[in-house]
């Protein structure tokens, strides 16, 4: 099995029944700090598949807002914790 690593998506075209999602890489132009963009490759898929695609993709988005407003919330928590020991130690 083939792995591409995309930072992004470029063109969706749905022709004749099929999703063509265009991946894509960023890339330093010239050795430089400037980024340019340039195909890694393109996903194929029946037009039937893309509902489901579309649903995985929600429902990962979905689980990594749930962990970050946990991590937000616990550091909140922990925060509140710190003051509540600064001022004890200052009785």
């Amino acid at each position: 099995m083939t792995e591409i690593f995309a930072d992004g998506t470029g063109s969706i075209i749905v022709s004749n029944g099929v999703v063509r999602i265009e991946l894509v890489q960023l890339r330093r132009k010239d050795g430089k700090a400037e980024l340019s963009s340039h195909s890694a490759g393109t996903l194929l898929l029946p037009v039937g598949s893309l509902k489901g695609l579309t649903l995985q993709l929600a429902k990962a988005l979905e689980q990594l807002q749930d962990r970050q407003a946990e991590k937000d919330r616990l550091d909140i928590e922990g925060k509140k914790g710190d003051e509540l020991d600064d001022a004890l130690s200052n009785l």
